[in-house]
């Protein structure tokens, strides 16, 4: 990514891997059509038990022209939790889906969608542009940019594991430590749906979870958060890895 959001917004698809990339490549039509919804009327799905104790919010939007990409329709939906105990960051966490309806020519890139989960991009900090600060979720305290904070511990190289669909989820981890003195352990996740053609896929999920339980984040734990990544109607979600609000 060409910055680092918590919820790792994927409505800027930027190819250009230059560090902060200043150029504002949109997939949607207008930042404005992002607007927040009910999340149980959200087919994304994300899992942890924490993340029943979190705040969470939706955001859906539909671009029937892909931007300024020029691509045709794409449909993006959103998930966004955080736990704070005055000021003190418990947990920040989200999950983002994209999915082309132009299935003969539009698909997503799996080489690049490998490459920009590696640690180095997922966990850069970056000015907001300005698309950004026109966001509803902008001043979330899981929005996060340069100044903000400061990633260190990066992991060295991808790693890999099962989705529930058999897709191969790809991650990267990293500690946080933000500027309210907040210090969090985080992975960043990426995975593809639909493939349409070799390498390319309909559908891009990606996100993050960040916990102040800097033990929290087992083999075993990521394991367990890839595997309950799910789009219901697509690759529903396992039973017994679905929210409280999708049951």
């Amino acid at each position: 990514m060409n910055k680092f959001i918590f919820i790792l917004s994927i409505l800027i698809v930027n190819q250009v891997f230059a560090k902060c990339d200043t150029a504002e490549i949109l997939i949607i039509d207008d930042p404005k059509d992002v607007v927040e919804v009910d999340p149980s009327t959200l087919s994304l799905s994300f899992y942890d038990e924490k993340l029943n104790e979190a705040n969470v919010k939706g955001y859906k939007a539909f671009s029937k022209n892909g931007g300024n990409l020029g691509i045709g329709a794409i449909e993006i939906e959103q998930l966004i939790f955080d736990l704070v105990d005055d000021e003190n960051i418990k947990l920040c966490a989200g999950l983002s889906y994209a999915r082309v309806f132009n299935t003969t020519s539009v698909g997503f890139d799996l080489a690049i969608g490998n490459s920009q989960v590696r640690s180095e991009k997922a966990f850069e900090l970056c000015p907001p542009l300005n698309y950004e600060k026109e966001l509803p979720y902008f001043d979330h305290i899981c929005n996060v940019h340069e100044g903000d904070g400061k990633f260190y511990n990066l992991s060295k190289k991808n790693k890999g594991t099962k989705g529930n669909a058999s897709n191969a989820v790809i991650y990267s981890t990293a500690d946080f430590k933000h500027k309210n003195g907040s210090e969090l352990s985080c992975v960043a996740l990426s995975t593809m749906l639909e493939s349409n053609y070799p390498g390319y896929y309909l559908t891009y999920i990606n996100g993050s979870f960040c916990t102040s339980d800097n033990s929290y984040l087992s083999k075993e734990k990521i394991k367990s958060l890839a595997k309950s990544i799910g789009v219901y109607g697509t690759a529903d979600p396992p039973m017994g890895m679905r929210l409280n609000f999708h049951k």
